[in-house]
């Protein structure tokens, strides 16, 4: 495993080549930190079992029993089932000599298009690397499943590509790389904050909001619309609630309560294996957390963008209070592995994120960085597309 680089300026003019859109590609490049001028060369067999790893726990969430515990368990059981409401799920790992280990899921995992776009750009740069993999066309057909699988054969109209005071966000130009999408697809697509969503006349909804449960009130037009199944949204708050909240690891770490609910025994042991032990903070445990915190890493149930987490070893006293009143698991600390970067002449920590469509991965990306999360502050950091290499291994 290792990461290649190209001069920065070499990235960019190719990039902006792909896009075909200077004012795009000069937006994604004003996102400082956002995507490394490195690609990541993955061993063939590690690509494998991040592959194996997402196919079973794609197989465990289908088991109804286990959504039903998930669910209970997040405080999400009662929301409405439309269909399926997840689009592409991003599963999030630190790689080990003994397999991945899963660190969260994601239910709007930012930056696969302008992954996608760069890895054909980083292609363009060093043919070496190998054809990158083909991304928009899976997404636009995940769209579609999710439109199919509420709407039946109806035609898909209008799209909305929905956040807060998105020409504000920093993955806004991500939102026009989805609508051009959209678009070249004969799908008229608009980026709309959601007070200027109206369900008559806005067939689906691409969700980029980060009010997860869609609680905040100027969110409730839409919150009515997709509870009443006037519009379809994705990913929306029950996708979030069964894949994302924190506190679901916990479920799935633990064999013999996997087991107990009806998981595939053999489905149970991989699935526990890949998942680091993970328990909610309560009163009962604090004192041994605390007493043993630098095994711990510890992380809010439905945080997002690495906020508000903290390295057990690092982590202060007048900070523990605020963890034991608020939602927290600790997470067993599954080291990332560091990666030698050309350009910068040091080593990086590597993130790896699997971005899946029922259970296939279709795309594998890196996040570079230093410090305790991930970050898009670290020189030579960021996203970074990620090539395979050698043979594949032969299943017996």
């Amino acid at each position: 495993m290792k990461a290649v680089s190209v001069p920065e300026d070499r990235m960019w003019a190719a990039l902006e080549a792909d896009i075909a859109d200077a004012g795009l590609s000069h937006a994604l490049r004003g996102r400082r930190g956002l995507l490394s001028p490195c690609a990541v060369v993955l061993p063939r067999h590690e690509a494998e079992r991040v592959e194996q790893a997402v196919w079973a726990l794609h197989i465990v969430f289908a088991t109804p029993s286990l959504v039903a515990a998930a669910l209970e368990i997040a405080r999400g059981d009662g929301l409405p089932d439309h269909g399926l409401g997840g689009w592409m799920l991003g599963f999030d790992f630190h790689l080990t000599p003994d397999g991945p280990r899963l660190i969260e899921i994601n239910t709007n995992p930012g930056g696969m298009l302008a992954v996608a776009a760069q890895a054909r750009a980083m292609a363009a740069c060093r043919p070496e690397l190998g054809e990158p993999p083909e991304v928009e066309g899976f997404a636009l057909d995940a769209f579609r499943d999710e439109w199919e699988r509420q709407r039946g054969d109806r035609p898909l109209g209008r799209v909305a590509i929905i956040d807060d005071d998105p020409a504000s966000q920093y993955l806004e130009p991500e939102f026009q790389l989805y609508q051009h999408l959209f678009r070249r697809a004969g799908i008229p697509a608009e980026i709309l904050d959601p007070g200027q969503f109206h369900p008559d006349t806005v067939d689906m909804v691409y969700n980029r909001l980060v009010d997860f449960s869609l609680n905040f009130s100027p969110h409730a037009v839409l919150a009515e619309a997709w509870r009443e199944g006037r519009t379809v949204v994705t990913p929306d708050p029950r996708a979030h609630f069964l894949y994302s909240d924190k506190r679901v690891l916990a479920l799935l770490s633990d064999e013999s309560a996997l087991r107990a609910i009806g998981v595939r025994s053999d489905i149970a042991a991989t699935v526990a294996r890949i998942v680091p032990p993970t328990v909610p903070v309560t009163a009962a445990n604090a004192e041994e957390l605390w007493g043993d915190r630098k095994r711990w890493f510890f992380k809010p149930a439905k945080g997002h963008a690495g906020k508000a987490v903290y390295r057990g070893e690092k982590l202060s006293r007048s900070t523990w209070p605020t963890i034991l009143t608020s939602p927290y698991v600790a997470q067993h600390y599954i080291p990332p592995p560091r990666l030698a970067v050309e350009h910068i002449g040091t080593s990086l920590k590597m993130d790896l994120r699997a971005n899946a469509w029922a259970g296939r991965v279709v795309q594998l990306a890196a996040r570079l960085y230093e410090g305790q999360a991930t970050n898009f502050r670290t020189p030579g950091g960021g996203f970074a597309p990620v090539f395979t290499a050698g043979p594949a291994v032969r299943q017996g």
